[in-house]
């Protein structure tokens, strides 16, 4: 069996979204390295995974984040490690949604839904689905990711916005969705890499 999921950036418009089937015996560990692949990021940063409202709820994260994140954190709920428990702990029928958060500057928080059991078995990840460019590690939140998206847009741009262009890794005449764009078959192909 498999879990069938849908992953939704929030506070992005247009969403950006990525539909996943990953395999029944994953842990969480695993799932954030999915999030990683179809996300195109480099896995930089520290994540966290919440049962409820992000950093308001029990939460399943790696063992280094307890230490680093205790301050944040309240004592009343329960922390779970993410290489110790497995998505059929809550997907097979006790949870419909929980949140993701990826990098606590940044704040990258996304919307996971459990969707209808598929059909098929996988022994690899693989993305089925997604929708529009995913943001670029360390580039300031929703904020920065549109200022980088509109400066890649602009035909004369300033020397700021080239400077910006030029950090991110965007030759002046390519757009944002040009170098970073969702293709598929690539995430499909680093999904492969991180689990072969």
């Amino acid at each position: 069996m498999a879990h069938k999921l849908k992953i939704v950036l929030t506070d992005t418009e247009p969403k950006i979204t990525r539909t996943v089937i990953v395999p029944e015996r994953f842990n969480f560990e695993q799932f954030h390295i999915v999030i990683q692949c179809v996300m195109n990021w480099e896995n930089e940063h520290l994540y966290e995974f919440n049962l409820g409202a992000p950093y308001g709820s029990d939460s399943i994260g790696p063992e280094e984040a307890d230490v680093g994140f205790a301050a944040f954190t309240e004592s009343r709920f329960k922390k779970y490690e993410s290489e110790k428990t497995y998505l059929s702990e809550f997907f097979n029928g006790q949870k419909k949604k929980m949140s993701y958060t990826y990098d606590f500057g940044d704040d990258w928080i996304h919307t996971i839904t459990v969707l209808k059991k598929p059909d098929e078995e996988v022994l690899v990840p693989k993305c089925i689905k997604g929708e529009n460019a995913a943001p670029i590690e360390d580039c300031g939140g929703t904020w920065g990711f549109y200022e980088l998206m509109e400066a890649s847009e602009k035909k004369r741009k300033n020397t700021e916005e080239k400077e910006l262009l030029e950090w991110a890794g965007i030759p002046t005449e390519k757009s944002y969705d040009d170098v970073y764009g969702f293709d598929i078959d690539e995430v499909n192909q680093r999904l492969i890499e991180a689990f072969s």
